[in-house]
């Protein structure tokens, strides 16, 4: 009798207990465009249904010659601090002449420098990167998105 009084009790909380929660996950750092004037640029990876649909959207300014579907870039670090990645670009602005951008990728600030289209290049840059003392350099190869980088 204890265990079927038990169950008449638990079985109404564990039913109340599972109600369905909706998390909301509209917020975007990248859109409180709160840091300074540096050259960094803050991407936000989309899924490839998003970004074949934002392609048809315009008219496309590159011409076949300079675009190309994948590039590699020199990752120098990452962090979940935003003040942090923004000290860590303009440490690597003063170090490099090749362009650094920051891409957030949740929850990580990923920064990166250089826009090579081969690997060879790029191995050569990550290995400029070590001797400047980014002994965790890597190359990544990124999908070219020019639209996102004006």
């Amino acid at each position: 009798m204890k265990y079927l009084a038990f169950i008449s009790l638990i079985i109404p909380l564990m039913l109340l207990g599972q109600r369905n929660m909706n998390l909301d996950e509209s917020f975007d750092p990248t859109m409180l465009k709160d840091w300074d004037d540096g050259k960094a640029r803050i991407e936000k990876l989309v899924s490839l249904r998003e970004y074949k649909s934002q392609l048809h959207q315009g008219s496309d300014s590159t011409t076949a010659g300079e675009y190309y579907d994948f590039v590699y870039r020199v990752q120098l670090g990452s962090t979940s601090d935003y003040d942090a990645a923004i000290a860590f670009e303009q440490r690597a602005n003063s170090a490099f002449t090749e362009d650094v951008m920051i891409q957030f990728d949740s929850p990580y600030y990923k920064i990166r420098v250089g826009k090579m289209s081969n690997r060879e290049d790029a191995q050569t840059l990550q290995q400029l990167a070590i001797q400047q003392g980014y002994r965790r350099a890597w190359v990544v190869r990124t999908e070219n998105s020019p639209q996102k980088e004006n």
